[in-house]
């Protein structure tokens, strides 16, 4: 005879194995599932750290890049000057009094310092009185031979910017020989601006820091390498893994014990090609992961506890499952064997509504044909009961996907949440450099008091599109002469305004190196200079980056001016006539290698209570109005004729509301700037 099994041994294999089998590994999956979700969170979070300080050493180099552009000019003239009318004759070089000399040709004492070298590679006279003597052959083979072939190339060279390896500031030198070829003049340059970006760097470091809730730190590779926060600190098994990192040009992590914390070292190596600065650099990001280890530890415990309850919980409840079926069955056994003795006023007990209460119910109408119709009834109530039983379970079961449907919702829109304020944290940082650039974009425009002093009688409407903007006006002053110019750079927001800054900086250069006093002398100096700072080439481009420009140059002692223009037209309004002088259709800025476009002034004789108009294409090219179209140039200068006799404060709201009203509720298109002056 076959070995016996009963009921409860039967459903223990069947039904509590494979259920607890389902929950250990949904236990696991689960408790994997917040180990990657913890893992990417935190990977995640790095990148992002990564993509914002490559976005700050990118607005680095481009800023160092404008700045070597200035300096590298002004160095190359010091350089020349020195070389050439002060050293000519280099007989007395060594014992000149250089500081003298410093003052007499405005260089800066505490910025700018002036060395000679001579042939032995010694400095032998200079400014900065620490280094007098020192051997600069020293420095080694490489250095010496750099230093050796100044001497035989006999040009002026210009160095990019080098960070000192004592100081940690930003310095800009160059070379040039002497005409005989005895010594060399060595300039160095520090700039409070490379200072500034350098600071910059810092605190955008220090910043994202308190962000991301972690130690956010940038080491740069020099001959030493060294990093940007002063607080740093370098343990001793982190230097031969920082070695390796800028040896390999690789990223690597490193996990420490530190006071019952468990402290996570990340060391990602960043690439320099686009700089000279130097070469290369690492992002070490610190983060504190005891929390995420207590997580998992929770995530453990749990899962382990719920195992322990559920087999308790199962094993009680097909225990007592199983006696409701065995009992029946032992006492309709016993009722058969008390009826076969010949008790045949026993009833079998009919218990639940199964086989075996059916099986009881027919053994009763055996019984008594009575009874049965009793029993009918009984069924019918236990049917009924049943089956609203079953309609509560499929209600219970509707519920309960229902309530696992918001608990899903409630999940999704969590997610939503934080991505929502994710973005959100990311628009604010890119809003608030941006809103930092308009403020280095104002300073550069001319102060109110400024403008009130030079020229009185002027208003000025000027209408950003976004918050920097790629209009700005420039205004300059000497002996009576004013010049004053409208500037349209390519493009609007933040690429317009870094055209406005190279604009604004050679406007300057133009007036106060060159000396040039007509405004065609003066656009073909700055058209030569913005075509020199872009560098732009056939074919690498689709689109020419340049700026239309009017400017005017004004006497007003003598009622005479002169104008001239890159795509930009100057309007006089006497005597409700209009006048218009065309500029010339070029803009400012050329390809390399291709003919500059010379630009031409015109004289004119102004009137008292003439109305001089410059301005840029933003107002007139604005679409709206009824048909939705542009504006257009001839509409403006129409509205310019009829509000010419107003006072100035009163034709700026007249312009501000006839643009508005055009506009409509659509989109302005582009910067707006118009200039009104009276004579």
């Amino acid at each position: 005879m076959k070995g016996t099994t009963t009921i409860f041994r039967q459903l223990i294999y069947n039904v509590i194995i494979p259920a607890l089998t389902a929950l250990i590994i949904l236990g696991i999956i689960n408790y994997q599932h917040t180990k990657s979700i913890l893992l990417e969170a935190n990977k995640t979070k790095n990148e992002i750290i990564v993509d914002e300080i490559k976005n700050v050493l990118e607005f680095q180099d481009m800023a160092f890049e404008i700045l070597e552009n200035d300096l590298g000019k002004r160095m190359n003239d010091y350089s020349s000057l020195l070389v050439n009318k002060f050293f000519n004759n280099t007989q007395n070089i060594e014992k000149v009094n250089l500081p003298t000399l410093q003052r007499e040709i405005g260089m800066n004492p505490n910025m700018e310092d002036i060395y000679i070298i001579n042939q032995d590679g010694i400095i032998v006279n200079t400014t900065f009185e620490k280094d007098k003597g020192l051997n600069l052959f020293s420095f080694g083979e490489k250095h010496k031979q750099y230093i050796q072939s100044v001497f035989k190339n006999g040009k002026f060279i210009n160095e990019r910017f080098a960070i000192e390896s004592t100081t940690k500031r930003i310095k800009k030198y160059s070379y040039q020989p002497t005409n005989d070829r005895k010594y060399i003049i060595e300039i160095g340059f520090y700039s409070k601006d490379a200072d500034k970006i350098i600071n910059f760097i810092r605190d955008a470091l220090n910043n994202l820091s308190k962000k991301q809730g972690k130690f956010v730190d940038l080491f740069i590779l020099t001959d030493k390498p060294f990093s940007l926060n002063e607080n740093a600190k370098l343990g001793e098994t982190h230097k031969p893994l920082l070695e390796k990192i800028f040896r390999d040009k690789t990223s690597l992590t490193l996990e420490e014990d530190e006071a019952g914390r468990k402290i996570k070292y990340d060391y990602i190596y960043m690439d320099r090609k686009n700089s000279d600065l130097y070469k290369g650099s690492a992002i070490r990001i610190i983060s504190d992961c005891t929390g995420e280890i207590r997580i998992l530890r929770y995530e453990m415990i749990k899962l382990i506890g719920i195992f322990g309850f559920a087999i308790v919980v199962v094993v009680i409840l097909i225990y007592r499952k199983t006696k409701i079926i065995t009992n029946p069955l032992k006492n309709l056994v016993e009722k058969i064997n008390r009826i076969t003795n010949g008790h045949l006023n026993e009833r079998a007990e009919i218990h639940g509504n199964n086989e075996i209460a059916t099986l009881s119910e027919q053994f009763n109408k055996m019984i008594a044909e009575l009874e049965s119709y009793y029993n009918e009834l009984e069924q019918k109530v236990r049917d009924r009961t049943a089956e609203i039983m079953q309609q509560k379970e499929e209600i219970e079961t509707q519920r309960d996907a229902i309530e696992q449907q918001r608990n899903m919702l409630a999940e999704i829109n969590e997610n939503l949440e934080s991505a929502y304020k994710e973005i959100s944290d990311q628009k604010k940082h890119i809003t608030d450099s941006i809103v930092y650039a308009k403020r280095i974009q104002t300073a550069i425009l001319p102060p109110d008091d400024y403008l009130s002093k030079v020229l009185p009688n002027i208003f000025i409407l000027y209408k950003p599109k976004d918050i920097v903007s790629g209009d700005f006006y420039w205004i300059w002053e000497n002996d009576g002469l004013v010049m004053i110019a409208a500037v349209d750079c390519t493009g609007h927001g933040v690429p317009g305004a870094f055209m406005s800054i190279v604009g604004y900086n050679n406007l300057n250069y133009a007036v106060n190196v060159k000396n040039a006093r007509r405004s065609g002398e003066i656009l073909n100096e700055l058209n030569q200079a913005v075509t020199d700072t872009l560098r732009q080439q056939r074919g690498h481009v689709t689109l020419r980056d340049g700026m239309d420009i009017a400017l005017c140059c004004i006497d007003f002692k003598k009622m005479k001016m002169n104008y001239a223009g890159a795509n930009s037209p100057l309007v006089i309004v006497r005597n409700n006539e209009l006048i218009t002088y065309d500029a010339k259709k070029a803009p400012i800025g050329a390809f390399v290698g291709e003919e500059l476009v010379n630009f031409e002034d015109h004289e004119i004789s102004i009137q008292k209570n003439d109305m001089l108009y410059i301005f840029s294409d933003g107002f007139a090219d604005q679409f709206g109005g009824p048909n939705n179209k542009k504006l257009m140039t001839k509409r403006f200068k129409e509205h310019l004729v009829e509000i010419s006799e107003s006072p100035l404060t009163k034709q700026k709201e007249l312009l501000e509301y006839t643009f508005e009203m055009w506009r409509g509720n659509e989109e302005q298109v582009d910067d707006i700037l118009v200039i009104g002056i009276k004579c």
